[in-house]
Formats: C-alpha cells, structure tokens, sequence
C-alpha cells in the first residue's frame, strides 16, 4: 500500500496569491498558496487540502515561501505567511507573533499589496 501525501504536506517551488484587486475567486485576499502546477493559462494550487485551478492573470507568484504579514488595506487585517491566519489590524508593528503558529514576522511595505496591478 502506498501512503499518499497531503497536498498541503509537499514541497512548492512557487507560492501565489490573489492580486488585491480580483474580486470574484474562492481563495482569501492576502494567504499565499503552494503551486503544484503552472501552465500559461491555468495554475494549480493547494487551497484547503485540495488542488484548486485559476488563472495565472489572478495570481501574483513567486519562487520563494514569503516570510512576512501581508496587510489588506481595506479590511484592515494581516494574513500571516505561514498559517494564513487573519489578524484584525490596528496600528501596524514592526513584527508581530501569530497567535495560531506562534511564528513572529515583520510585516510586508504598505504599498506591497495595495498597488493596482490591472487585472
């Protein structure tokens, strides 16, 4: 018998998100996703413990795990980079300790997110 991998469990080489200003998608503004999968017209994330397909022109994707709070502006919460979990935001510290995974994390520029990207 062959023991099957959780999708969440296997190593990414790419990490996604959503643009801040796609608003019709099932995954939540500010988590980053593993990619498993990356074509020109569809990427293939783990959202939830499943594989999810959207279009790569939704997704901002990068090379490398981030390791800093992604602030949604106007919401006015932080999504933690290792777990996902949302923070209600006040005034933004410098770093901050997520409450769930207990990982501290400085804190993505302001204008990181918030920037149109015309999509």
């Amino acid at each position: 018998m062959v023991a099957l991998e959780r999708l969440d469990k296997l190593p990414a080489g790419r990490w996604a998100r959503l643009l801040d200003d796609v608003r019709r998608c099932q995954l939540r503004r500010g988590a980053w996703y593993p990619v498993l999968s990356l074509g020109p017209d569809e990427a293939v994330l783990v959202v939830r413990h499943q594989s999810m397909i959207v279009p790569p022109a939704y997704l901002e994707i990068v090379r490398a795990r981030p390791s800093k709070w992604t602030v949604v502006p106007r919401e006015r919460y932080a999504v933690c980079p290792n777990c996902a979990e949302r923070v209600a935001l006040g005034t933004r510290p410098e770093r901050m300790r997520c409450g769930r995974c207990s990982e501290m994390f400085e804190f993505e520029l302001e204008h990181e997110y918030s920037a149109p990207h015309g999509t």
